[in-house]
């Protein structure tokens, strides 16, 4: 299996504090897609994603991640030191794929905080595709309501707003393109556009 293993990225700590920036961003900036560092990727994960694996998990958190296959959870596990959730409600973190027929009973399942401790929420790592929807987007990030479109399908968009509803509990999501990051916090409210 080491012969899957690949080399750890050139100036990785600055990659790291790159991606860091770029993802805090996101947050604050929400539905505003920030493109990532490029780094060589394991098969299977592509670049945008594998910057913010290695910079968001590390040995003290658990990350579900479904359709993970052995290498890439090798070059995972080897990289991050992370450790394997076998299921979401034990997660820290999830990784999914926005075209995943599951996805929404995934989101269904993952930790959502309580009202002491809102922190305790699970984040998502989420790859979108190329669908889109139109919403207007408002809140902490927007200094007037947004029309946007959003890379996601309009049955994740519903399961979006139900999560955002809970605030202050629900997941932050960060939507993962090829090359770029975009958050969309828990404090965002969507609303479906019909025009």
């Amino acid at each position: 299996m080491l012969a899957n293993i690949i080399e750890a990225p050139s100036r990785q700590t600055r990659l790291m504090q790159q991606t860091f920036r770029c993802a805090l961003s996101a947050l604050a900036e929400p539905l505003r897609p920030l493109s990532l560092p490029e780094v060589t990727a394991p098969e299977g994960i592509g670049t945008a994603l594998w910057a913010m694996v290695l910079t968001l998990l590390d040995h003290d958190v658990t990350v579900y991640w479904p359709d993970m296959n052995e290498s890439m959870r090798a070059n995972l596990v080897f990289h991050t030191g992370v450790q394997i959730a076998e299921e979401p409600e034990k997660a820290d973190w999830v990784v999914l794929h926005s075209d995943d027929p599951n996805a929404e009973s995934v989101l269904d399942r993952v930790p959502i905080g309580t009202h002491e401790r809102p922190d305790a929420a699970t984040s998502i790592l989420m790859l979108t595709s190329n669908a889109s929807t139109d919403v207007l987007a408002e809140g902490p990030g927007f200094e007037n309501p947004q029309e946007l479109k959003v890379k996601l399908s309009e049955s994740l968009v519903y399961r979006v707003i139900q999560n955002n509803q809970q605030y202050p509990l629900g997941f932050d999501l960060f939507l993962v393109g090829e090359h770029s990051v975009t958050g969309l916090p828990r404090s965002t409210r969507l609303m479906m556009r019909t025009d």
